[in-house]
């Protein structure tokens, strides 16, 4: 009797087994049932729908699918190319714009200070003259206001020379980041291009392959 029940056990065991068996396939592989067991209905699926022959469908279908999925390839790539385009193209439209506003106000703040000694020079005219009429003509008075005309002007030659000296490293700066962008423009074109041609290259190959296929295919269904 005990021998009975260890055995009707065991094939109760084997026939009945937890999900849990197949449920921790980690690599995607389909449950492999043993011989007699019912496998549950989401897996029962699975595995008509990878049971699907793709024999079924002649060569020539094969090839005009996959031209199909070349061509859908090609127009995300080229979508993704436009998209990518469109936003260095902005990224520069806003730095343009701000170095144009920084020009704008370094041009604002020298004509600010250049009206403000232009009036400071007007003012010492003024009282030079208003100090010639109290005091009358002097020599050591005119000697004095010389040199500090002097000093003056100096001090204007040494700032516009500075002003040159900013403008042209901004200008050799500019020319520096254009060089860059230009350069960057050229990589980007020449990686494109050199990505389609060996995508291209591979292409060829598989439409060959799928062309003796077909070959093949004609062949045999000719004889």
């Amino acid at each position: 009797m005990k021998k009975f029940l260890i055995i009707a056990a065991a094939v109760a065991g084997l026939l009945v087994v937890p999900t849990a068996a197949w449920a921790k396939d980690k690599k995607g592989k389909q449950p492999q049932g043993i011989p007699g067991q019912v496998l549950p209905q989401h897996y029962q699926r699975q595995a008509d729908d990878d049971s699907k022959d793709d024999d079924d469908r002649s060569a020539e279908e094969v090839h005009e699918n996959k031209e199909k999925r070349r061509a859908k390839q090609d127009q995300h790539v080229e979508h993704v190319r436009e998209k990518r385009d469109a936003v260095r193209e902005q990224r520069r439209e806003r730095e343009a714009e701000r170095d144009q506003a920084q020009e704008d106000r370094i041009e604002a703040t020298r004509e600010r200070r250049d009206a403000e000694r232009e009036r400071e020079a007007e003012l010492r005219e003024l009282k030079r003259r208003q100090e010639d009429e109290r005091k009358g003509v002097s020599a050591e008075r005119n000697r004095k206001r010389a040199n500090q005309d002097a000093r003056i002007a100096k001090k204007e030659a040494e700032r516009d020379a500075k002003r040159e000296h900013r403008d042209e490293k901004r200008e050799a700066y500019d020319q520096q980041e254009e060089a860059k962008r230009e350069r960057r423009e050229d990589e980007i074109d020449a990686k494109r291009e050199y990505r389609d041609e060996r995508k291209e290259a591979r292409r060829e190959d598989h439409r060959a392959e799928e062309k003796r296929k077909i070959d093949r295919e004609q062949a045999n269904g000719g004889e």
